[in-house]
């Protein structure tokens, strides 16, 4: 009887393990932790990425800062300096 409990624990064991996520990005299964998280906040945004590990989701969230950094710096705009000096003048 005691076998039994014991391979059927075994048995529940091994099917929750089947189902424990992966990352997308390299493939590890979810931690206890992760798997709880990913499961209480279901719904992605730009800084949560429910499918992937800790270490993938510090990448994608970095390389996503990194992009909008670029982004707002091509987005400036530098003032165009007026040509100055007794020309400038003669042509207005």
């Amino acid at each position: 009887m005691r076998r039994a409990a014991e391979e059927q624990a075994a048995k529940k064991a091994a099917e929750r393990e089947a189902r424990r996520p992966v990352c997308v990005g390299c493939g590890v299964k979810f931690t206890d932790d992760r798997w709880k998280a990913a499961k209480a906040y279901p719904k992605p945004g730009p800084r949560w990425h429910p499918t992937l590990c800790d270490g993938c989701e510090d990448q994608a969230v970095e390389a996503a800062s990194r992009a909008e950094h670029e982004r707002q710096e091509q987005n400036q705009v530098v003032p165009e300096q007026k040509a100055g000096g007794w020309f400038s003048r003669l042509r207005t």
